[in-house]
């Protein structure tokens, strides 16, 4: 029985991540077990053909594998960086060490970028290292065993070892304070890369940034203001090149997805752009709203502040109710709220927490996005779509925002982050504008006809969530603490959009 259920088990692939550089994954296995111990695959060529790349568009192929190897250490051993012309497995059979995966390809996307992963024994995880990668990995225990499973042979000539401490690379090896540790004489007398490759000697080292929803309207226009090679983005559902994956409902579930992702990416700035803004989904939806505007990013927070990353989250000017029971806006940070929905009373819960995980957080609230964007949903892109159709839109008159252009929001931000400024600030736009008037506004800069919109009041949209109507950002505090920061007015943004596009056209 026992090995019928083992063979039985042995039919489930085993669970692949794609790392921050390109063609690295990390594999998780079933692993098997009963009263005399465990059985635990470490490759099987039927499960992993075509899943793995040996480089950028090489798959691994089964009769490439030519040497298993074995390596046992101490106690805060220090192995590597060693580059090989070759793709290797490496997997923890005893003890528990951070591997560490560096991009040496010239040729490759994520070239300069290094990723980590803890191995254990018992986390039953495996790292794919691609061919011309560098390769390191530091222990935790004493008697630590790597098994290496390789395409090639070891050959020295072909081998290009790095030193682990370049400042090029800048790996963050989690070495515990107040210890050396042990090296090899050849792994201490490894050259930095810019001494094995010249023409490198003035390579800027890439930062070290985590956007969280790298893939949507405000994450793209981080990454923008940032430098995309400065950032290491995530995606959740749909998979986007480049990036990796993360799933901030699960993450609320279990924190120690945050965990891994920050063991991955060892950050100095997180930056959470992703999160439920739907609000009539809120409505219908309000644990997974919680999920993903609170429980989730005080996950991520959480385990940010363990490495030691600065982190950013974006709240919402729904947390006020728009002059229902309180004042009217626009509002300052220190006006009481009164959330009207689901979304706006789970961004209250999301800015509490995150403030609470970590004092040094910022936490930004915002309203009515709109600018560049790969998907093309947002409201402009919307509303330019059905009017160059020759299509009609309602758009309610009286409720009143700040409109904010993305990226005067991922601007605010990077200076924000730069001032080492905490706590909450408002950043939104210059303009005061009801929905119908920035439609208008749109469709007059666009010179689109404006007859094809209809005004209609909050009662009559058949919005599921209940709306804030007179609302927006007041931007005393922002502006007092990144001098020189100002909004473009709506105008102005929609000019510098068409001068300056990314991501989808408008009216695509």
């Amino acid at each position: 029985a026992s090995h019928q259920s083992r063979h039985k088990h042995e039919q489930m692939p085993p669970v692949t991540t794609e790392l921050p550089v390109h063609g690295a994954t990390v594999t998780v296995f079933d692993r098997f077990g009963d009263s005399r111990g465990y059985f635990n695959e470490l490759y099987n060529d039927t499960k992993y053909t075509g899943q793995l790349e040996t480089g950028p568009n090489v798959p691994v192929v089964a009769s490439n594998w030519k040497q298993v190897s074995f390596s046992s250490s101490g106690k805060h051993a220090l192995r590597g960086l060693h580059c090989s012309a070759y793709g290797k497995f490496i997997t923890c059979v005893r003890g528990a060490f951070y591997d560490v995966i560096a991009d040496f390809r010239e040729d490759s996307p994520t070239f300069g970028r290094w990723c980590g992963i803890m191995l254990t024994e018992h986390n039953r995880k495996q790292a794919y290292v691609p061919a011309g990668c560098g390769h390191g990995f530091f222990t935790f225990e004493d008697n630590t065993c790597a098994l290496y499973l390789q395409e090639g042979t070891f050959n020295p000539p072909t081998e290009a070892d790095t030193h682990p401490m370049c400042s090029l690379v800048k790996v963050a090896w989690p070495i515990p304070e107040g210890i050396t540790p042990i090296m090899s004489a050849k792994d201490i007398a490894a050259p930095p890369l810019g001494v094995r490759r010249p023409h490198l000697a003035t390579y800027e080292p890439r930062g070290r940034i985590l956007v969280i929803g790298g893939s949507g309207q405000v994450g793209g226009a981080i990454m923008e203001a940032f430098g995309e090679r400065n950032c290491i983005g995530t995606y959740s559902a749909t998979k986007v090149e480049g990036m990796i994956p993360f799933d901030m409902a699960a993450a609320s579930m279990n924190p120690q997805l945050a965990e891994d992702l920050m063991t991955t990416v060892y950050p100095t700035v997180v930056i959470i752009c992703a999160g439920m803004t739907w609000v009539d989904g809120c409505e219908s939806q309000p644990a997974k709203a919680n999920q993903m505007n609170n429980a989730g990013p005080a996950a991520v927070v959480a385990a940010a502040k363990k490495v030691g990353a600065k982190t950013v989250w974006y709240s919402t000017d729904y947390v006020f109710d728009g002059g229902v029971k309180k004042a009217k806006g626009p509002y300052s940070e220190s006006d009481p709220v009164s959330p009207l929905n689901v979304y706006g009373s789970s961004k209250l819960a999301g800015e509490k927490a995150v403030l609470e995980a970590d004092p040094t957080a910022i936490a930004i609230r915002t309203n009515v996005v709109f600018g560049p964007e790969t998907v093309g949903k947002n409201f402009v892109y919307q509303l330019v779509r059905k009017l160059k159709a020759g299509e009609g839109m309602s758009c309610p008159v009286d409720q009143v925002n700040t409109p904010t252009y993305n990226r005067d929001l991922a601007d605010a931000t990077k200076l924000l982050v730069e001032a080492n400024a905490s706590g909450l600030f408002n950043v939104g736009g210059s303009d005061v504008l009801g929905r119908l008037a920035f439609a208008e506004l749109i469709a007059d800069t666009m010179q689109l006809d404006k007859s094809k919109l209809a005004g209609v009041t909050t009662s009559n949209a058949g919005q599921a969530a209940l709306r804030p109507l007179d609302s927006g950002l007041k931007l005393d505090k922002v502006q007092s603490t990144i001098s020189g920061w100002k909004p473009r007015t709506v105008a102005e943004a929609l000019k510098h959009w068409q001068e300056n596009p990314r991501g989808k056209a408008l009216g695509q």
